[in-house]
């Protein structure tokens, strides 16, 4: 310093002058230099991001699609000669497309990077771009770029930077020694220029050339270009900003509209975003629980300890329960309650840390209707098992009583004396006889219900006599049986005029049904039925034993159709499984109900509810035929129209007795013309089903001549509306066969004894 203190003014203008001209040349140069060398540093390394962007766009689809080979021959990036080395993999790390330009080969990192990204290592730039197709992973291309052509062109710049600077240099020490003024003005200016552009950061105005054409003229262009690339470089960036804030608003608009509930998460999984279907489905607004971890607001209480494990494996490894496949839990909103979900959990990297985006998907619904088609199948499955059983029970029951009937039949068609067994036999035949008939009632009533053709008749019913007659029929059966137990009856009125308004035959049927059931299973102490007032419009009747009584699962069982209770010991176990079913249907056409209370190694009590009007008091009938069985036939004319010749020989046996006259026809068409010869004719009984006419047109046709004759329907069809049928033909009344000779006797002598 002391020499520069002991030089003249001006050696110490020129030796500053130079001094701060030197220093400003080589400040701007290194400038220059660092700036140059960085722009095409970010030049290089995005042009070739896009290249590698614009590819895995193309190969995006192929990828997906896993057609390999319609990979093209990478054109497009051998075009691009600083391109030395590209690799290709699909989704499952395996690499399908390579190229080696020049045969420089380079080993990929054994974990493969398939996120965005670019760097820089020895004198090479490495591009890595996933390719992805709606939002999925498909693969990733890996490519290395050379800096051949960057390293060209910038010791080009530097050599001319270097000798721009070393000519300014000259030009400089002969400038400042002639012109230091001149000189320095444009260089304190420039030098201003660079302090208010490092302060403001604008780079929008340029200086001024000065006049001329040298190497300060020079410098004042090249700092002006620099300016235009700086600003270039800025504009580019204020662009990609938009970009990401235009992307940033669509991705709000998109998760807004969404169906399914999107949560996005930090690595503590507390809550960072929550669109609207998130809010809907939650009950929560995102002010209430942002920041919130996700477990407190989703995830039921007595789940959270092992979704809080997963968490911490997942913090450790990457990885957890959550994070490989979509999964199906139980989920809870903001009024603790639960529904199903389906969780999708994505996640992702930013500022150098790791989020999750969790995908809910309402599917409430969905297990709902799985639920019910699983309850069909099981339904289903018990039908088939149950119908199963009927059949096998159905073969039983039929086959046991037609052994019997077929069995004693041919015994007394045998050659030799069975008249000591005849009356056992014949016992037999009729017994086993009326339990077939009863089977096929069973069956025919319960398709009646089914199809609704099962009508109700009511009419005043006197109660009393009614239960009498079910206590003496049912004592008789017990003492065929040979069963110990005691049958009781108890009543809530005593004498016989209390009356009530039902079906007769019904009620029978649903308290034989009852009492016969019992039967079956009660091996001793007592079965009591009856009847008391349940409201005073209400009667409740039951039928209680001391059976083996029933589990309390299976009591809805024995209601449904074919229902049987499976028992180790199945002695008892016969029947359809027909008779409680038609007997709660029956109920429940009456206008009652019907259930059954029961302990396994008790017994079981059956109750049924009639609907009952106190105003009742005398009955008109006691549900029985309106016709008498008293009287003779003497002296009747009966015409008998049937073609079956097992019938007639029944018809003969039966009707011999009567000390009627009986004519006989084949068919319908001699019954029209031997009543049109007997006018004398009190009655006939007409089959419905004959060859060359039928009942209904033979019945028709002797209406056309005779309107006083007494017409009986005889049908096999018992079928709801064939009593109907009959009586639109112009018939007087109809029985169905099997025929009982109580109710053909009591019938013809009823119709007979009243014809004056």
């Amino acid at each position: 310093m002391k020499f520069f203190d002991n030089q003249p003014i001006r050696n110490k203008l020129f030796i500053s002058h130079i001094t701060i001209m030197l220093l400003t040349l080589v400040l701007i140069t290194t400038s220059l230099i660092t700036l140059h060398s960085s722009y095409f540093d970010d030049f290089m390394q995005k042009s070739h991001i896009d290249i590698s962007k614009l590819y895995a766009e193309r190969i995006s689809i192929i990828l997906d699609m896993g057609t390999f080979s319609e990979i093209d021959d990478l054109d497009l990036i051998k075009i691009h000669e600083d391109i030395d080395n590209v690799k290709i993999f699909d989704k499952t790390d395996k690499l399908v497309k390579e190229l080696n330009r020049g045969n420089i080969k380079w080993e990929t990192p054994k974990d493969l990077i398939k996120s965005e990204t670019a760097y820089f290592k020895n004198d090479s730039l490495y591009v890595i771009e996933p390719a992805m197709y709606n939002n999925e992973y498909k693969g990733v291309i890996y490519m290395k770029v050379s800096k051949r052509t960057h390293a060209l062109i910038e010791n080009k710049f530097v050599t001319t930077i270097l000798l721009i600077t070393a000519a300014v240099i000259l030009v400089l020490i002969f400038v400042v020694i002639k012109l230091q003024k001149k000189i320095s003005s444009p260089l304190v200016k420039l030098t201003e220029r660079i302090e208010e552009i490092n302060q403001n950061q604008e780079y929008e105005d340029k200086l001024s050339l000065p006049q001329g054409k040298d190497e300060i003229v020079t410098l004042y262009s090249q700092f002006n270009t620099m300016l235009d690339i700086i600003s270039k470089r800025e504009n580019e960036r204020d662009q990609a900003r938009k970009s990401e804030q235009f992307t940033s608003e669509i991705f709000s608009k998109v998760n807004k509209s969404a169906f399914d509930a999107i949560v996005v998460t930090d690595n503590q999984m507390k809550i960072k975003y929550f669109n609207l279907a998130a809010e809907k489905l939650s009950g929560y607004k995102f002010e209430e629980i942002k920041e919130t971890p996700f477990y407190n607001v989703f995830v039921p209480y007595d789940k959270r300890e092992e979704f809080k494990k997963e968490i911490e494996k997942f913090r450790s490894t990457g990885e957890c329960a959550y994070t490989t496949k979509p999964f199906e839990t139980i989920a809870i909103n903001k009024m603790n309650e639960k529904f199903y979900v389906e969780i999708s959990v994505t996640t992702f990297s930013y500022n150098n840390g790791t989020g999750s985006a969790i995908t809910l998907k309402d599917i409430t619904e969905r297990k709902k209707r799985e639920e019910e088609l699983i309850t069909a199948k099981q339904k289903a499955e018990e039908s088939d098992k149950l119908k199963s059983a009927f059949l096998a029970n159905m073969s039983h029951e039929i086959r046991t009583p037609m052994n019997a009937i077929i069995g004693f039949s041919d015994l007394l068609a045998k050659p030799g004396n069975f008249d000591k067994h005849k009356e056992k036999y014949l016992q037999i035949i009729s017994s086993s006889g009326k339990s077939l008939l009863n089977l096929i009632n069973d069956i025919i009533d319960i398709s009646k219900i089914e199809a609704g053709q099962l009508k109700i008749k009511t009419q005043k019913v006197l109660l009393n006599p009614v239960m009498n007659e079910i206590l003496l029929s049912q004592n008789q059966i017990n003492d065929m049986n040979n069963k110990p137990f005691e049958l009781r009856m108890q009543k809530a009125v005593e004498g016989d005029d209390f009356t009530i308004e039902t079906d007769v035959f019904r009620l029978k049927q649903i308290l034989n049904n009852l009492i016969g059931n019992a039967m079956k299973f009660t091996e001793e102490g007592y079965i009591e039925f009856g009847y008391k007032f349940n409201t005073p419009e209400e009667l409740l009747f039951y039928v209680k034993d001391t059976g083996v009584g029933m589990p309390q699962d299976k009591l809805d069982v024995i209601f449904t159709r074919f229902g049987q209770i499976d028992r180790k010991d199945n002695k008892n176990q016969s029947g359809t499984g027909l008779g409680l079913t038609i007997s709660k249907k029956l109920t429940e056409l009456l206008g009652g109900k019907m259930w059954v209370e029961s302990e396994e190694g008790i017994g079981s009590t059956f109750f049924f509810t009639l609907p009952y009007d106190p105003e009742l008091n005398v009955a008109d009938e006691y549900g029985a035929s309106a016709a008498s069985g008293s009287g003779t036939l003497e002296n009747k004319t009966i015409l008998v129209a049937e073609d079956e010749d097992m019938n007639i020989i029944y018809m003969q046996e039966v009707l011999s007795e009567t000390k009627a006259k009986v004519l006989w026809a084949k068919n319908g068409e001699e019954a029209v013309k031997i009543a049109k010869e007997n006018t004398q004719i009190d009655l006939i009984l007409m089959d419905i089903k004959m060859p060359i006419m039928d009942g209904y047109t033979a019945t028709r046709k002797i209406r056309e001549f005779n309107q006083n004759v007494i017409i009986i329907a005889q049908t096999a069809y018992a079928l709801t509306g064939e009593k109907e049928k009959t009586i639109a033909a112009g018939c007087n009344y109809y029985i169905t066969k099997p025929i009982e000779i109580k109710i053909l006797m009591n019938t013809l002598s009823g119709f007979l004894n009243r014809k004056k």
